[in-house]
């Protein structure tokens, strides 16, 4: 798929109705890619260990943080 073509260096086709649904596109296909990725952690709880341990990680190190300020 080509966005510009060499054509004096402008956008030949291109327009913002396109623009918006390549963006939409993207973002389902996103979006679909996230509901797969849940889907498997939600289904084999061991994922969900290393989630919650970098969750805990997390939120120790922004009051830490927070704290020092």
């Amino acid at each position: 798929m080509t966005l510009l073509a060499e054509t004096g260096g402008a956008a030949s086709g291109m327009t913002m109705a396109t623009v918006l649904s390549l963006i939409t596109e993207v973002m389902t296909a996103a979006v679909g890619w996230i509901g797969i990725i849940l889907n498997v952690i939600v289904e084999n709880p061991i994922f969900m260990v290393g989630i919650v341990i970098t969750f805990i990680g997390v939120g120790i190190s922004l009051i830490s943080r927070l704290l020092h300020l």
